[in-house]
């Protein structure tokens, strides 16, 4: 129904956005990834997804359209709820999730809260084919290429040193930014530095 949103930002938690639109105040429910993108902005914009229900309506906000749409191929998974879906894309980057589903990374899904094996299993199953007509759709977009795949097998690496997965994702993150060109080994070094 609504395809974005965009006003004043008056106030941002972890959780959502409080945003002012011609004095009308709307509560937008937010990943936790998009929270220090959002800090000390005066006006957004956030693409949005409607989710209404028996006893509520609720608005969830996203960065860019292709996280919006990732966001709502989870809600179609059984068992993965809007809560659910948005905790999901807090802690594991959109290319990472999609690695992950790809290999089969129980393990890594897992560690979202809310999230077991079995529902781990579920989205696996149900969203990797649906994944790759995603990419498809965003070709354009280099979300989920071979930087990508360096940067999952990283995280990975990071993991079973015994860091935890958000740990592991900022680090390598951080550390990917600064490399022109990838290899596994220099950011995972790169990376251990961070933390």
């Amino acid at each position: 129904m609504y395809e974005y949103i965009k006003g004043k930002l008056i106030e941002v938690d972890a959780q959502k956005a409080i945003i002012d639109v011609n004095g009308v105040g709307y509560k937008v429910y937010i990943p936790a990834s998009i929270y220090q993108d959002l800090l000390n902005k005066d006006q957004i914009i956030l693409h949005t997804s409607f989710i209404v229900k028996e006893d509520s309506q609720t608005l969830y906000g996203f960065l860019t359209k292709l996280q919006r749409d990732v966001f709502e191929m989870l809600t179609t998974v059984s068992g993965i709820g809007a809560k659910t879906a948005v905790l999901l894309l807090g802690h594991l980057e959109i290319d990472n999730l999609h690695i992950a589903i790809q290999n089969a990374d129980i393990r890594l899904i897992s560690k979202t809260p809310g999230i077991g094996k079995k529902t781990a299993e579920r989205l696996i199953l149900e969203l990797r084919d649906k994944f790759k007509t995603l990419n498809q759709n965003y070709s354009d977009n280099s979300h989920l290429d071979k930087k990508a795949t360096i940067a999952s097998d990283a995280i990975a690496a990071l993991m079973n040193l015994g860091y935890n997965p958000s740990q592991a994702q900022k680090a390598v993150n951080v550390a990917a930014q600064g490399l022109d060109e990838i290899d596994l080994s220099s950011l995972i070094t790169k990376a251990l530095r961070l933390i």
